[in-house]
């Protein structure tokens, strides 16, 4: 008995000892956004993640237990074998995870979810934001770590004393007998009611803190199997009580400030990767990366207040296209059943008579794009495959400069009215770009800054192009960042991290120098421009006229467990994890339902419906 409890003894210190590397890397990796957070917070947080950490293990070791008590009657090496195997297979799952975390981490701000098998289909869009060399650098880590933790830990620490034995152990037998039912408690937390969540090890304010607490291969099959129910509902009011709130902050909007000259602009929206609240002047940020977007300001209206619906592209094309908010940690892209239920604003403008066009210089197929795009009625779709193969490519595909010529062309060539959609990718992770850095220095910050002032050229060259062509008189021209950016140790919930600009330039403005302060975000822009053009809008129920005196100056946001609300007389960030407040600051004492948890259960409930 005393071979059989060392080695269940020191399997369990194993795993739990690999994980507790894993937690403390992350730790030491991300060390730029735990910049406030004092020490004992940060070993609280390995504290509290030993939660989730002794879960999974007890996961772990169910198999392994079963294997102990056959191996502990019937006397036979194969047993010890399939432990070894079965150990092996668990490292070949549990460590490229891990590491997937390490690296996801720091463009998707939460631990890794069921969300990663969105992109699975898209493998080489998967790891795009590495260089070679960081690929490289992290397969071969990869491979190094198994190696160590199978061959040199497992194999000489923890199963080289486990001998076959000389008699059939009836009494350890029955131990491991009682000790395998006994494995739900860890692995559902205890004797508690309700079995363990990832809310579990929430600590702090903090959301980085907290994340760093989230054991990431637990969440990631704590999403799978329970993700469909994270999402589900909310029932914080009664129904009539939202449908009134809703319609408070939506309004008619009729009454709106007309801008435009005609009734059939030519409309090119461009969504600008990264263009976030860090590189925009007007946005309190340094504008030295991009001189020209912040130069054109004046040219045309600037959205003061405007944010983005959430922290991915994807979700920023579901928002901007169909005026349909993002959810808690996914969109409405991601569920094609549901995506062909919303109205898309290319598809109405098709039915005015537009011709329509979405330009983007990588796959396509990342993340669902296409499937949406198809479903929204684009008669032209041009990707990486639509360009010469002699144009050099980046990590995500052909740079920026090359897409907003091809822009001109598809602009030149096609007759009014039209609607061109552009997705830059030059200012994603890893930010390689062909051009010779402008900001010194090789760490995250100058990375993005140059990557961003080499997009800014482009977008520059490409309106100085436009306006030299007759079609500029006619059109609309609309920039929007696709989602914000997390520089330093923002927050991930802060609403500075959505912050992103929205600019209306073109010779079809009626005004110019013009700031717009109510409070928007990118759900708004179908019902805004379709009021300019005299089309109606009344299906896309989640986006208002943000040029209407009728609607309220409200914008909201979300993160992957929970939201941001923001009102002229209220902020809240609320945590579904939690079921609590992150942060909520209310100077509307008389108002007795909170618009935001409002907001969230009608959308919830619409989702669902649909």
């Amino acid at each position: 008995m005393k071979s059989f409890l060392s080695f269940y003894l020191r399997y369990i210190l194993f795993f739990l000892g690999i994980q507790m590397i894993f937690n403390i890397t992350f730790l030491l990796i991300y060390q730029d956004l735990a910049q406030n957070i004092g020490m004992w917070d940060q070993l609280l947080a390995l504290v509290y993640g030993l939660k989730l950490d002794v879960s999974l293990t007890g996961y772990i070791l169910i198999l392994p237990t079963f294997l102990l008590i056959l191996f502990s009657i019937f006397r036979r090496g194969i047993f010890k074998i399939m432990i070894g195997l079965y150990t092996f297979l668990i490292l070949l799952c549990l460590t490229p995870a891990y590491f997937s975390n390490l690296i996801i981490y720091r463009y998707w701000n939460f631990p890794i979810d069921r969300s990663i098998f969105y992109y699975i289909s898209t493998p080489a869009d998967m790891v795009a934001s590495l260089s070679p060399l960081s690929l490289i650098f992290s397969l071969g880590t990869i491979i190094l770590v198994i190696y160590a933790s199978y061959f040199l830990a497992y194999k000489k620490w923890v199963a080289k004393p486990l001998s076959v034995p000389q008699k059939r152990e009836w009494l350890t037998a029955a131990l491991f007998f009682v000790i395998l039912p006994s494995l739900i408690l860890p692995i559902r937390g205890g004797f508690a009611k309700s079995p363990m969540t990832s809310g579990s090890v929430y600590f702090h304010e903090n959301a980085f803190i907290n994340h760093s607490a989230i054991n990431p291969v637990w969440n990631l099959f704590y999403t799978i199997v329970e993700g469909d129910k994270l999402t589900q509902s909310a029932n914080f009011f009664p129904d009539k009580e939202v449908q009134d709130i809703m319609k408070e902050l939506y309004g008619n909007g009729e009454n709106h400030f007309q801008v435009l000259n005609t009734k059939s602009p030519n409309i090119i929206l461009v969504l600008l990767e990264s263009f976030a609240q860090p590189v925009i002047t007007e946005l309190g940020g340094n504008g030295k990366a991009a001189p020209n977007f912040n130069k054109l300001i004046p040219e045309g209206i600037f959205f003061n207040n405007f944010f983005a619906s959430g922290g991915l592209t994807s979700w920023a094309i579901g928002a901007t296209l169909a005026g349909y908010p993002s959810l808690p940690g996914t969109c409405i892209l991601y569920y094609e059943s549901k995506a062909q239920k919303v109205p898309i604003l290319s598809k109405k403008l098709k039915s005015s008579g537009y011709k329509s066009a979405f330009l983007y210089g990588g796959d396509i197929d990342f993340a669902h794009i296409r499937s949406f795009l198809v479903m929204g009625g684009f008669e032209s779709i041009i990707s990486d495959k639509d360009f010469p193969r002699s144009i050099p490519r980046s990590s995500w595909g052909v740079p920026d400069h090359y897409l907003f010529q091809r822009l001109i062309d598809e602009a030149d060539e096609v007759s009014s009215p039209f609607f061109h959609m552009l997705l830059t990718l030059s200012s994603h992770t890893p930010f390689d770009v062909p051009m010779e850095p402008v900001f010194p220095g090789s760490n995250h910050l100058a990375m993005y800054e140059n990557s961003i002032y080499y997009t800014d050229q482009a977008l520059g060259e490409f309106i100085k192009t436009a306006k030299t062509r007759d079609w500029w008189d006619q059109t609309l021209i609309i920039l929007m960042a696709d989602h914000g950016c997390r520089i330093g140790n923002m927050r991930a919930d802060e609403k500075k991290r959505f912050s992103i600009p929205m600019l209306w330039l073109g010779g079809a403005l009626e005004v110019s120098d013009t700031m717009i302060t109510k409070y928007g975000s990118q759900t708004d822009l179908p019902v805004t421009l379709l009021n300019q053009i005299g089309l109606p809008g009344d299906d896309f129920i989640f986006s208002k006229d943000i040029l209407s005196e009728d609607t309220e100056s409200f914008a909201y946001y979300t993160f992957n467990d929970g939201i941001g609300f923001l009102h002229d007389s209220s902020y809240m960030v609320y945590s579904l994890v939690t079921g609590d407040y992150l942060l909520n600051e209310n100077s509307d004492s008389a108002r007795k339902y909170d618009p935001g948890l409002a907001y969230l259960q009608f959308l919830l409930n619409d989702f669902n419906n649909k």
